[in-house]
């Protein structure tokens, strides 16, 4: 299977999955720290029982020839976790959107720098126009105000788009379902090392009604993520990918139109969706 569908597998079942977290979970009122330790183990799990159902196995590389690198994939997303939380906490969750998505540019600009895998400069215009499109589309306020919050989500698009560049390199000694497994369940291990008293919170998504709907979430995002690895692994061009993945943001707005009916700044979405996929169209 090509990387094109890989990815837009990935991008498909992504937006699926935000979806399902918003009408399952949108009254959910639980800790985000305990939330985001209990989802990152469950996709982990789940992911591990369908490997162990259809392989028989799960395939983990050598680590003393990667460990450090292994160690910095847990580090970095773990970190961007906690810069995610402590951010939304100070910023509009429209403003925390629009400046999160630099991780697709420092993810680009990581892969062309450490792998040489970068945009001609059709791809480029494309690429400006696609990030621009999202932009549009994710800040829905009048005004702009860059503050500490702001800086956070700096850091955690920093962070995660780092985070990206360090899988280009992983991708190549796991197979995507493992990786998923390891990249997943290491960083919740770092968080829950530095908030252990957020572990008790986790307690709150095994009750019944909420149990099941944890399940589905999880496999769906796993399935998301094993699909963007996959594509990670067979593309020659890691920058193309990234920003290709960007359109995640435009997917989930149109789903969102379509069958949540959220239609608020509707000029603004159907402007910032056909620059995105012109800059698609251009970069693909």
């Amino acid at each position: 299977m090509s990387w094109q569908i890989l990815i837009s597998l990935s991008v498909l079942l992504y937006s699926i999955s935000v979806l399902l977290q918003k009408t399952l979970l949108k009254n959910d009122k639980s800790d985000p720290i305990s939330f985001s330790i209990f989802f990152q183990v469950g996709v982990s799990l789940i992911i591990a029982v369908l490997v162990l159902i259809i392989k028989g196995g799960i395939a983990i590389p050598d680590l003393s020839k990667i460990w450090i690198y292994v160690l910095l994939m847990a580090i970095l997303y773990g970190l961007a976790n906690l810069s995610i939380f402590k951010s939304l906490k100070l910023t509009d969750a429209s403003q925390f959107g629009v400046i999160f998505q630099s991780k697709n540019l420092f993810a680009i600009l990581g892969t062309s720098l450490i792998f040489n895998e970068t945009l001609n400069t059709k791809q480029w215009i494309g690429a400006l126009l696609l990030i621009l499109g999202v932009v549009i589309v994710s800040f829905t306020k009048n005004k702009f105000k860059f503050d500490k919050g702001s800086g956070l989500a700096l850091v955690a698009g920093l962070l995660f788009g780092l985070a990206n560049v360090n899988d280009r390199f992983l991708v190549n000694y796991f197979d995507p379902y493992s990786y998923v497994v390891v990249g997943f369940l290491f960083p919740a291990v770092l968080i829950s090392a530095i908030y252990p008293k957020r572990l008790l919170g986790v307690k709150e998504f095994l009750n019944k009604s909420t149990i099941y709907k944890m399940i589905l979430l999880c496999l769906v995002y796993g399935l998301s993520a094993v699909a963007f690895f996959a594509a990670l692994t067979t593309t020659t061009n890691a920058a193309q990918l990234f920003t290709i993945n960007a359109f995640t943001v435009i997917t989930v707005v149109v789903f969102s139109i379509i069958f949540l009916k959220e239609k608020e700044f509707m000029a603004r979405k159907v402007i910032g969706s056909i620059l995105s996929l012109i800059g698609l169209l251009l970069v693909a």
